[in-house]
């Protein structure tokens, strides 16, 4: 497997852009579509787990990541045959 199966391919602008939508209390409509757009681009690039990568870039635990992804779903932000 290469490095770039086992990380997401995400800039440093991305990776701040997404920890900027993430300041403060409420998790926007915005920031659940850059992580969902993040996290299903890694899938299609076959990134094993991207919510370990994705936490690791936000500085929360992956089960967040998780957490993030079930409201974009239930939110709309992401169809429910999406991860």
């Amino acid at each position: 497997m290469t490095d770039t199966l086992r990380a997401p391919r995400m800039t440093e602008a991305e990776i701040d852009e997404l920890r900027a939508l993430r300041e403060g209390y409420r998790v926007t409509d915005a920031f659940l579509v850059r992580l969902a757009t993040h996290y299903t681009q890694a899938e299609i690039d076959g990134v094993v787990n991207p919510a370990r990568h994705l936490a690791e870039y936000l500085g929360v635990q992956r089960q967040t990541v998780l957490t993030y992804m079930r409201m974009a779903r239930r939110t709309g932000v992401l169809s429910k045959t999406q991860p």
